[in-house]
């Protein structure tokens, strides 16, 4: 996954691309209907094309000040809580990557959309990179990421919730793979779907943007061109054709082909 980036940015910075990290954008500047650069940090870029992949409705708030009503919005997709665990043992019943599914798919997802829930006992998908990478934990240890399925975020609360959440997976992953987990934890750190809105902009810290939920979402998903602003164009998993590094790469090369060619 991690190469997919990397890979990207050894290639465009071989075409003259340059990058300025760690700058946060404050504002998108406009004349006549057209975009005309970005106030980043103490500087103007001037730009005739701007490209966006944040959040498109975090976009509208923030750079077109337009109110996004909850209300006003396509359902939005699901989220997640992970777990990162740093574990004392070297584990044998795992490998690389392991799902261990929920006995009943379906409750899950009906718990996720309908009540904003999580399911007791839910889809955990378990990576432990240091399987492949050895230098990713320490000797004799593991680096445990465990993930399940969760609402985005509309005033639940996360702290009950995690923690319950917690207790469930440590339960089924104990019963699962025959072996004590909760004595072999000795670092945690916590992600939920609040902390992934804090830290991505993401709606409500929904992972795919809306929801894929009926037949009609991809005809409801916004579109990779603004009508209101000439030059102004949107990439990533919040628009069109949908969320997952797949599409998202997809809506890149569709905003590619959009662009004028001089």
């Amino acid at each position: 996954m991690y190469k997919i980036a990397s890979e990207l940015h050894r290639l465009a910075a071989r075409h003259g691309v340059t990058f300025r990290f760690n700058t946060r954008v404050n504002s998108l500047t406009t004349a006549d209907g057209k975009v005309t650069g970005v106030e980043a940090g103490n500087m103007h870029v001037p730009a005739d094309i701007v490209i966006s992949d944040v959040d498109i409705h975090h976009f509208k708030r923030q750079f077109l000040n337009q109110e996004v009503r909850r209300r006003e919005q396509p359902e939005l997709s699901s989220s997640a809580l992970i777990f990162f665990w740093g574990m004392n043992t070297n584990s044998k019943e795992t490998g690389l990557h392991n799902i261990l599914f929920s006995t009943n798919y379906m409750e899950e997802f009906r718990m996720l959309f309908s009540q904003s829930a999580i399911s007791d006992d839910p889809t955990i998908y378990l990576y432990i990179s240091s399987k492949m990478e050895a230098n990713d934990a320490p000797p004799g240890k593991e680096n445990w990421f465990v993930m399940v399925n969760a609402p985005a975020d509309n005033g639940q609360n996360w702290d009950n919730l995690v923690e319950r959440t917690r207790r469930h997976i440590i339960a089924k992953l104990e019963s699962q793979l025959d072996m004590q987990i909760e004595k072999h934890i000795v670092v945690e750190k916590r992600l939920t779907p609040r902390d992934i809105e804090h830290r991505t902009s993401s709606e409500a810290g929904a992972l795919y943007g809306s929801s894929s939920n009926n037949i009609f979402s991809a005809f409801m998903r916004h579109p990779n061109f603004s009508k209101q602003l000439k030059g102004l164009y949107f990439t990533g998993g919040s628009v069109h054709p949908g969320g997952g590094i797949p599409l998202c790469l997809a809506s890149a090369k569709i905003v590619s082909d959009m662009i004028p060619k001089e």
